[in-house]
């Protein structure tokens, strides 16, 4: 099972998502992320053996996720499969204590934490034109600004079919 843990948007922000995708979608190509699929990664843990699906399910169901609001103000990219996101540009951290803390709890069940530095975002585009990713457009897009508030995180299933993902939620936390 390929799994990871994540923050959902409330249907309010995903629709903002939504259209900023859109919008990005018009200047630099690509394919925009569903509605359904848009999150913020917190930690991915990859292929994970269906035995201990019930274990992350209990860490989830159990973990205290303290409020907060992350806010996201820019858009970055990862030239390896035309990523565009949408990101902040400054440090949030109560978000960065919730990573810390979720990979703690992540820790103690055998999971290793990755070695890269957490880097927030949320995936807007996929394959962007190679000739339209460069950061003058990014540059010609409107400054984005939102604030994502979050109670709780999810444990997702990552499901491919017939070359594309859908994303499955386990279990939340509960909310504070």
């Amino acid at each position: 099972m390929r799994l990871f843990f994540a923050l959902r948007p409330d249907p309010a922000l995903g629709e903002r998502l939504v259209a900023l995708a859109e919008q990005a979608r018009r200047r630099c190509g690509g394919r925009a992320t569903p509605r359904a699929s848009l999150h913020l990664t917190l930690a991915f843990l990859g292929e994970v053996p269906e035995s201990r699906r019930d274990a992350l399910i209990r860490l989830t169901e159990a973990f205290s996720c303290p409020p907060g609001t992350w806010s996201a103000d820019r858009y970055g990219q990862f030239r390896r499969g035309g990523i565009l996101w949408l990101g902040s540009s400054r440090p949030s951290p109560a978000l960065e204590a919730l990573h810390r803390d979720l990979w703690q709890a992540l820790t103690e069940l055998g999971f290793s934490p990755p070695r890269r530095p957490f880097l927030p975002h949320i995936t807007l585009l996929r394959h962007a034109s190679p000739g339209k990713r460069d950061s003058c457009v990014l540059a010609t897009l409107p400054r984005p600004r939102l604030d994502w508030h979050y109670t709780g995180i999810e444990l997702v299933q990552s499901v491919a079919e017939g070359g594309r993902h859908r994303y499955r939620y386990l279990a939340s936390s509960r909310r504070r």
